[in-house]
């Protein structure tokens, strides 16, 4: 039997500005980096310009910021887009990255047949685990099937979904449910494409989907899960469209499991992680992207990009894995558990085909919600060991301070990228723009492609803010997501009443600030919080400091439990403050819980944060940090000066 190919290696990078970006891009392609993969900040995934006041604090920081087709542009620099596999971990705008792409090789002159990568654009897994949605789940899903079939017909290389297993997984989902959630949700899209290409179109379209897949470091139901997932879909295929299909998946290990104790265990843990996805032949990836270990901590460095290009080249090189045949053909116990997984993912595909999408985000949210509770729960109790933080917790002698020190200067970075969007807007031509953007709204009105007209609107120099602003006058203004059903406590021995001094309720606001999206942690607290007789507030991702300060002063909360995770817990907790001030009661005790290093913890004491959680806290010590918070006496929060 012949070997499999090779796999292409990616890492994950964007980070500031684009100039910063490009150097990181080049830099990794001379190291032997195979395809690009872009991560933007939340304000391009959200669907904001680098100047909005909800971008502040966060511009630049989860991954590169994109306002318009020059910072594109600047972004590909000496890069060739016709030889490039660039792959965008976007979603809500993916319709409008994609068109500043295929506008930046027009300009380019290259054809957009030649264009290969992939756009992300899974929304199902955005209402359920990541949260970087912008409309109504109906309203997003035709955004993402127009450019599905669009890309079909003008970039036939490029994939234009890519159904997401992983970021289940990363929300507790079971190898069952990561695989028939993941099918489920492109099978959606392939129902609805269809009615928009044609039967003649759909084994292009079919051939257009990929998927992105997780691998954990449990090797058995992890190499059966792969095994699983590349028999099932042609299978489906077959069965549903009488089309030949062939898996093809992209994937990144695990991080759920990378911890912030002793971070250099995650060495380890990322390089086993790699076997399911590699080692059986029949069920390859055909790219692989590795976190950095310190991932818990910070953005890798170009130090742990290094480490997790060299981990996937011994892996490719020294293992000698690909020059043989699938070793796990025949198996006893990896077939029965691949089987097992198929089922179970068949019966989870039917389900969904019969309840639909809205019904699917529904339920999905909640068995996740139920399965991050069980998973806290397990490692909270022992149940589940975790080397470093609830067993084998000694010292080892190669680890050190791991706090990553944010270098980005954000108000710096603030004011250069505003800079840029008020030059890039005063040389635009505004009649072009005008006719452009009338176009992008008729489109979206009449129920058309918006495509094209989003292409033209890029280059007529429009801005990520401007095309998202366009189309809400059609999808009306952005979605929040309610928080939903009852799930689970984190850890039902934990969990006791608890009550303010006085014998009264006591009133806790939640919410994350800025833009990411990922709340299960958040919603599993306000659960907890509920089943021990707190009042929650819930806001929910989503709000900038100000609106959290004016619903904490008229709901008369006696806590703020405030979740940061995009490094911007320093900028966020000044602007509560100040915000806080302004609506006439600073004295509102601020717990916050996110990836925040020990260095800025005075700091943030100093603007009115009574506890700071950081990743592994337990479900206890949050509690009883509300319940004192609320008891203690009320006092004036120093001023601003105490950085």
């Amino acid at each position: 039997m012949k070997a499999r190919s090779p796999w292409i290696i990616r890492t994950y990078a964007g980070f500031g500005d684009a100039n910063e970006t490009n150097a990181r891009f080049v830099a990794n392609l001379g190291r032997g980096q195979r395809g690009l993969s872009v991560a933007f900040d939340l304000p391009t995934q959200c669907g904001y310009d680098a100047d909005d006041v909800m971008a502040r604090g966060e511009v630049g920081r989860t991954g590169v910021s994109i306002s318009h087709l020059g910072d594109l542009d600047d972004l590909f620099a000496d890069i060739d887009l016709a030889a490039a596999n660039t792959s965008m971990t976007i979603n809500a705008t993916a319709p409008w990255l994609y068109a500043l792409y295929v506008a930046l090789a027009d300009q380019r002159g290259i054809d957009r047949a030649a264009l290969r990568g992939t756009t992300q654009n899974d929304m199902l897994k955005e209402f359920v685990a990541r949260g970087t949605y912008i409309f109504e789940p109906e309203a997003s899903f035709r955004l993402s099937t127009d450019l599905c079939a669009f890309a079909v017909a003008s970039t036939p290389r490029w994939n234009a979904t890519n159904a997401c297993g992983y970021h289940l997984m990363e929300s507790g989902a079971r190898p069952e449910e990561e695989v028939g959630y993941a099918l489920l949700g492109a099978v959606f899209v392939l129902d609805a494409v269809r009615e928009k290409v044609g039967d003649e179109r759909l084994a292009d379209v079919v051939e257009a989907i990929s998927f992105f897949v997780n691998s954990g470091i449990e090797l058995i139901p992890e190499i059966a899960k792969m095994r699983a997932y590349s028999a099932l879909w042609p299978a489906l295929c077959a069965e549903r469209y009488g089309v030949a299909a062939r898996f093809r998946a992209g994937c990144q290990v695990r991080s759920l499991t990378l911890t912030a104790q002793q971070p250099e265990l995650n060495i380890v843990r990322i390089a086993l992680s790699c076997l399911p996805v590699l080692a059986s032949a029949d069920a390859r990836v055909g790219a692989l992207q590795l976190p950095g270990f310190r991932e818990a901590l910070g953005l890798p460095d170009a130090g742990e990009q290094t480490l997790a290009l060299r981990t996937q080249q011994i892996w490719m090189h020294e293992t000698g894995i690909t020059e043989w045949p699938d070793i796990f053909a025949g198996s006893h116990v990896i077939e029965a558990e691949t089987t097992r997984i198929a089922q179970a993912a068949r019966a989870i595909i039917e389900d969904g085909l019969v309840i639909g999408y809205a019904r699917t985000i529904a339920k999905l949210s909640s068995l996740l919600g139920r399965r991050m509770s069980e998973w806290i729960a397990a490692i909270e109790s022992g149940a589940r060991v975790l080397v470093g933080v609830n067993a084998f917790t000694e010292a080892v002698p190669v680890t050190r301070d791991a706090d990553v020190v944010d270098t980005i200067d954000v108000e710096e970075l603030i004011a250069e990228r505003s800079a840029s969007l008020v030059a890039w807007r005063s040389q635009r031509d505004r009649q072009r723009w005008n006719a452009a953007r009338a176009a992008l709204v008729a489109a979206a009105a009449e129920q058309v492609s918006i495509i094209e007209p989003s292409i033209a609107f890029a280059k007529a120099g429009g801005t990520t803010g401007e095309w998202t602003s366009a189309l809400g006058e059609v999808f009306g203004a952005r979605w929040s997501a309610p928080l939903g059903v009852e799930l689970a406590a984190a850890a039902a021995d934990v969990v006791q009443p608890i009550a303010r001094s006085d014998g009264g309720i006591i009133r806790v606001l939640l919410a994350k600030a800025g833009l990411d999206g990922h709340t299960n942690a958040l919603r599993i607290l306000a659960m907890t919080l509920r089943d021990a007789g707190v009042e929650v507030v819930w806001l929910g991702p989503g709000h900038s400091p100000a609106s959290i300060a004016r619903a904490a002063v008229s709901e008369g909360v006696d806590a703020i439990g405030l979740s940061s995770l995009s490094g911007a817990h320093g900028w966020v907790a000044k602007a509560l403050h100040e915000a806080l001030r302004i609506e006439g009661d600073s004295t509102i005790p601020v717990l916050m819980g996110g990836i925040i290093p020990q260095q800025d913890h005075a700091g943030l004491r100093g603007l009115g944060v009574v506890a700071l959680f950081g990743p592994g806290a337990k479900t206890a010590d949050i509690l009883a940090a509300f319940r004192d918070a609320a008891a203690s006496p009320r006092a004036e929060v120093g001023g601003l000066s105490e950085k």
